[in-house]
Formats: C-alpha cells, sequence, structure tokens
C-alpha cells in the first residue's frame, strides 16, 4: 500500500494526543483503511487507539478495528509483564546480575505502558554468566534459540522472545564497554541494575542510530525520545551528554531527533531538511525498509573509500566492485586458489553473472553509488 502524506501527518498528530497533546480535528474524507495499515506497520496501533477514543467523528467501525489491535497488545503485554518478572526474580535469586534494556524501561515512560510495542525483552549480563543464564531460561521453559554470540537469544512459547546482551553498542569509543562500571543498584535486588539517566540516554540514542543507518527507523523511535526527554531531560548532566554524543559520532542525529520532537509534539517550526528527516520516519517501518538500507549501506561503502571528493571515492568504489581483489575473488571463486593467474577470466564471468541476476546485480549498485552526492558524504546519518 502507498501511504498518503495526509494520513501520515494525521498519524503524528494522534501520536502527540496519545502523549497528552491536543485533540486534533479529523477530515471526512480521511482514509482510514491507509491510517491503520500505517499504524499497522509502525507498531502504533495501541497509541493511536488511545488517541482515537477522544476524537469524535470516528466511524464506529474504526473505534472497533483499533480496539481489537489494543486490546490484543494489552493481552501481550501481560504475558510480558509477567514473564520478566520470572526472570528478573529468578535471576537474582541464582546471582546473575542484570540490566533490563529498551522497551522494559521506555513502557512505563508512556501514558499507558500498552502504547509502547515491544517485541523482544532485552537483558544486558556478563558473559561469564552465560551457563548460568542458560540453565535458569531453560528451567522457565524457554529454549536456546542462538547462544554464542551477541545476543543470546531464547524463546518461549507463544510470544516470549529473550535476548540476553554480553554488550550494548559498539562506537568508536570504549564508553559503551565500561557500562558495569556506572550501572546503580535497584533497591528491591541484590543483582538487578539500572543504567543512569545519562548512559540509558546514550544508549538509546546509539541504538536509534544503528536502526536509522542501517534500515531505516519508523515513528515509534522518535515516540520514545520524547517520553525520555519529558521523564529526564531536565535531571541529565546535558553538557556530559553531548561530550560522548560528539565522541561517539552521533550528536548532529541526536539534535535533529530533539528538533523532530520539537516539530511534532510542540509546534516548533521546521524547515526542508526537517520535513524530509520527518518523511523518512513516517514511510518507513518500525524497523525500516530494505530499499532504505541498501541505499544507507552504499553511502556508507562510498563514505570509507580513500579520495578528495565525491567523485574520486564513486570511481574507485565502482573499479573495486567490478574488479575485486584476488583475496575476495578466491572466496567466490575456489579455483582461483590454485590459478590465480585466471582472476581476469573471472572478473569476466563474476562481471556476467551478477549485470542481470541477484538482488545486488551490478546495475543497480552503479546506480545507487551514482545517486552519492557530495552532502551525502558530510552526513553521519
Amino acid at each position: 500500500m502507498e501511504y498518503k502524506k495526509r494520513e501520515a501527518l494525521l498519524l503524528v498528530s494522534l501520536l502527540r494526543a496519545a502523549l497528552g497533546g491536543e485533540t486534533p480535528a479529523v477530515r471526512a474524507d480521511t482514509d482510514w483503511d491507509n491510517l491503520f495499515a500505517l499504524s499497522v506497520q509502525q507498531k502504533v496501533e495501541a497509541m493511536v487507539c488511545a488517541a482515537l477514543m477522544n476524537v469524535p467523528d470516528v466511524p464506529q467501525e474504526v473505534r472497533a478495528r483499533f480496539l481489537t489491535a489494543y486490546k490484543k497488545e494489552i493481552s501481550a503485554q501481560i504475558v510480558r509483564r509477567n514473564e520478566g518478572m520470572k526472570i528478573f526474580n529468578a535471576f537474582d535469586v541464582n546471582g546473575i546480575d542484570c540490566v533490563p534494556l529498551k522497551g522494559w524501561v521506555l513502557q512505563d515512560l508512556y501514558p499507558n505502558p500498552a502504547m509502547r510495542y515491544m517485541c523482544d525483552l532485552d537483558i544486558l549480563f556478563k558473559p561469564e554468566q552465560s551457563a548460568d543464564v542458560r540453565r535458569v531460561l531453560e528451567a522457565l521453559d524457554y529454549v536456546p534459540q542462538e547462544l554464542g554470540g551477541n545476543p543470546e537469544v531464547y524463546f518461549k512459547k507463544p510470544i516470549m522472545n529473550i535476548e540476553m546482551h554480553k554488550r550494548i553498542v559498539r562506537d568508536k569509543t570504549d564508553y559503551y564497554d565500561r557500562i558495569w562500571e556506572r550501572v546503580v543498584p535497584q533497591e528491591t535486588s541484590a543483582h538487578a541494575f539500572t543504567m543512569t539517566p545519562e548512559d540509558f540516554y546514550l544508549y538509546m540514542i546509539a541504538h536509534f542510530y544503528k536502526h536509522f543507518t542501517g534500515g531505516g527507523t519508523g515513528v515509534r523511535y522518535v515516540c520514545d525520545t520524547e517520553v525520555y526527554l519529558r521523564a529526564y531531560g531536565d535531571a541529565m548532566d546535558r553538557a556530559a551528554v553531548d561530550a560522548q554524543l560528539e565522541k561517539s559520532g552521533y550528536l548532529d542525529f541526536e539534535r535533529q531527533i530533539r528538533a523532530l520532537c520539537g516539530v511534532w509534539f510542540h509546534d516548533e517550526p521546521t524547515d526542508d531538511a526537517l520535513t524530509a528527516f520527518s518523511e523518512k520516519m513516517l514511510f518507513c517501518g518500525v524497523f525500516g525498509t530494505p530499499e532504505r538500507a541498501a541505499d544507507n549501506a552504499m553511502r556508507a561503502a562510498v563514505q570509507q573509500m580513500p579520495g578528495k571528493n565525491v567523485h574520486s571515492k564513486r570511481l574507485l568504489y565502482l573499479l573495486t566492485l567490478l574488479f575485486p581483489p584476488l583475496s575476495v575473488m578466491r572466496d567466490v571463486f575456489p579455483v582461483l586458489q590454485r590459478l590465480p593467474f585466471l582472476l581476469p577470466v573471472f572478473w569476466i564471468v563474476r562481471g556476467i553473472k551478477r549485470l542481470f541476476t541477484g538482488n545486488d546485480n551490478i546495475k543497480q549498485l552503479m546506480q545507487r553509488a551514482e545517486d552519492v552526492t557530495e552532502d551525502d558524504l558530510k552526513r553521519n546519518y
């Protein structure tokens, strides 16, 4: 479905209303199917439902449709909350240090926790306790799905997906690797900890940035930023936050997010750049789109090429694309390990093969590379 700008703007107004803003008026010709589809794509049906309950002139069947989605999320919320408490209690009894992350913390900052969709329960733990985590979770009937990496994933029917994180995010500093030095003990547990408001916000922005520069992100992350700043914005050491954001390379991105929160939720003025930024949020799914991921990956690839300007960087990227080094070609064509002198022949073979086939065929990649501009290289998001 092609999402309409009119319904996208209505969605923003409804999200604002759900967070305590003014109730918007709705047009008689509102495309309710489009609004519902956009809400589902963004995983904000429960927030929109809460707002629509106070909006006059909404067709009864529309209210019922959103209310069904809201009740479904309430049921899931009860399951997640009960299971989460069992897990944290079991970790406490078994001496497993942990820090709840993401949605488990953020949902309580919303007017109603059910407004904040949560797919996984994310928990930070110490890698040396991996065997203890597995023992405890298996005793609670969780089945290991992915072990050894980061995160380690467990599942329990019908909906509980647990992601146990050995580390939370990687950037160009070691700040996040030292998170255990700064966590704060919870009063009700000997082994559960929370991040400081500054650290949680920094982590939240880093996670947001990772998704945005990957496949893109949707409106839920903007709502998360807004509710967190409402709760802790005045309490945070802003100078310390900005200093670390700058070291990590996220400061410009975070300022753009805060500016967007101002436009969406506080009637602050916008400009062309913010409008374009807003549309990226509105028309990506909650976890982005493959097209957005491909565009971002291409920009990052061109950025990493040596060269003084975008033209030289694009040219070098295209040459690398067309004529990969022997070290790369050996993995694709093992015969080159024995007969490396055939490298030019297999450049031709590979080129013909990828010219017309696959999602990453050379024509598409070359076009994406040509679309990278000088301004793209100046941005880090």
